[in-house]
């Protein structure tokens, strides 16, 4: 058997044109609307992942802030213990708790050592140069709950007094 290809009929460049856009138009139906569902998934993914961002930077910033209202206090509590005259103690360390702007700073003076005022000062043999270590911690909250930042200065401070007998 001797079979022979079918032969297709001829097709005006116009007509063949006009059938592969329908064929075409036929495959493209709904994709418009995948694409714009594609886009919108994206942005959504966008807007969430930059409001969790500002979340955060928003977190970072209390933090901060609240680590500078700690050293603020801490300081300020040092200050205050070394205008306390209960804390020059000769015998050993004076701990004392001072309310600062509604925060506690736990100040500690520890008494080290007494030397001769140095040369040249302006005092004499009668008097000492008595040294201490202040230690002022604080420890910060938000809302009542601990952050996990605590604040810590330690300075050396010299008084000159009287020579103790």
């Amino acid at each position: 058997m001797n079979r022979r290809p079918r032969q297709l009929p001829e097709i005006s460049p116009a007509v063949a044109g006009r059938s592969v856009a329908v064929a075409t138009r036929r495959y493209q139906r709904g994709t418009a609307l995948i694409m714009s569902l594609v886009i919108l998934l994206i942005l959504t993914i966008l807007g969430i992942t930059a409001m969790g961002t500002a979340s955060l930077e928003e977190r970072m910033s209390g933090n901060t802030q609240e680590g500078v209202r700690a050293f603020e206090v801490a300081e300020s509590g040092l200050q205050s213990a070394y205008n306390d005259p209960a804390q020059e103690n000769l015998n050993g360390a004076v701990a004392t708790k001072y309310t600062i702007n509604g925060r506690v700073a736990e100040v500690t003076t520890d008494y080290m050592q007494s030397t001769d005022p140095q040369r040249g000062s302006g005092y004499d043999t009668n008097y000492s140069a008595y040294h201490f270590t202040q230690t002022s911690r604080v420890n910060a909250q938000v809302d009542s709950a601990n952050i996990g930042l605590n604040t810590t200065i330690v300075r050396g401070i010299e008084q000159i007094g009287n020579k103790a007998n």
